[in-house]
């Protein structure tokens, strides 16, 4: 009889599969270099992974606070200074990019000191399939504990992303002065804030978190935009840097429609685990409501032209998104659906204000 070769499951360092025994008569040099190039992770598909789990349109959708103080600057008649804004949207992205990341870690953390077992890549996928979570790889924190990839990796992506916003805002501050890092070392501050332990698994302290982003994601980059063309900061430019802190802030947030059973497990404080996915939709939709009618507010007072009424094109499909569906519970699908139209709302709110300002 022919001898019959037995398989064996290398380890799962990245997107890789099993390895097989080298056949017979190979050499073991030869059956090494086999072993190892199996063991070789596919680098394309795992960058394309992580281009698709790094959340690129909320990415996008994050940069309306830049756009906004930019705008505000553009209506006073102030020249825009492109290498700034470019440097503050590279800036404003890595912060966002690491932010999502670092969360996203030590959640991860946090699971392997309640419950090592979950560790299990079969059991893990299991019950992704059998749970409110059926797409195994919807984050990078499903990949962390499929072990499809390592944590050492993504402490260097948040480290990596961190230090590009260092650097950016760095330079910003050779640009337009000190106060620019004064801003970008408190962003930075209120994020580290937001993700520790003390705070984020807190049964009331996580409010102080939501604050932190609020500010971190939302006010500072505004202020920052706007800073960086009129060296000046009034009482009507923070009170206008509100209106797009929050609708950022609510789209951030809406991703934790899709984790929020994840959250309740291991004990993180977020408004969707703490009240339910529906009276956080009802909040949602109050507080998008009220970031418009600061425009309103801010336009009679005016601190802003009559051309903002523009932006009000962009209310209907948060409403939409916030208030569409009143089952119970909010299904996976309905959180993708609520997620994109968010974005896709903040996103067009961004466009809506650069026309109704850039040129007013």
């Amino acid at each position: 009889m022919r001898a019959m070769t037995e398989e064996h499951e290398s380890p799962l360092h990245a997107l890789g599969k099993g390895v097989t025994a080298p056949p017979a008569g190979v050499a073991p040099y030869a059956a090494a270099r086999q072993s190892s190039s199996a063991r070789r992770p596919p680098v394309r598909s795992l960058l394309l992974l992580f281009a698709r789990l790094l959340r690129p349109s909320l990415t996008v959708a994050l940069a309306l606070p830049v756009v906004w103080g930019m705008a505000q600057a553009r209506w006073r008649q102030v020249d825009i200074d492109v290498w700034s804004m470019g440097l503050l949207l590279i800036a404003n992205g890595a912060f966002c990019i690491g932010l999502n990341l670092a969360g996203q870690y030590v959640d991860f953390r946090r699971l392997l000191r309640t419950d090592r077992t979950k560790l299990d890549r079969k059991q893990s996928r299991a019950s992704a399939s059998t749970g409110h979570d059926k797409n195994p790889a919807q984050d990078v924190f499903h990949l962390l504990q499929s072990r499809i990839v390592r944590p050492g990796t993504v402490r260097s992506l948040v480290l990596l992303a961190l230090s590009l916003c260092a650097l950016a805002y760095l330079w910003l501050g050779l640009l337009a002065g000190w106060p620019l890092w004064f801003f970008g070392a408190l962003g930075l501050l209120l994020a580290a804030v937001s993700i520790l332990p003390a705070v984020r698994y807190s049964q009331r302290l996580w409010i102080v978190g939501d604050l932190t982003l609020l500010l971190a994601v939302g006010v500072l980059p505004a202020l920052s935009a706007y800073y960086t063309q009129i060296p000046a900061i009034d009482r009507w430019i923070v009170a206008g840097s509100m209106a797009p802190a929050l609708l950022v802030w609510l789209t951030l947030l809406s991703y934790n429609l899709l984790t929020w059973r994840r959250d309740w497990k291991i004990q993180r404080g977020t408004a969707v685990a703490a009240l339910g996915p529906e009276h956080a939709l009802d909040g949602a939709a109050v507080l998008s409501v009220a970031a418009f009618t600061s425009v309103l507010l801010l336009m009679a007072l005016g601190a802003l032209p009559f051309s903002s009424l523009l932006v009000l094109g962009a209310l209907p499909i948060f409403l939409h998104a916030f208030t569409r569906n009143s089952q119970q519970p909010v299904t996976q699908a309905d959180a993708l659906y609520i997620i994109d139209r968010s974005t896709q709302a903040t996103i067009l709110t961004a466009l809506l204000w650069m026309l109704a300002l850039w040129n007013g």
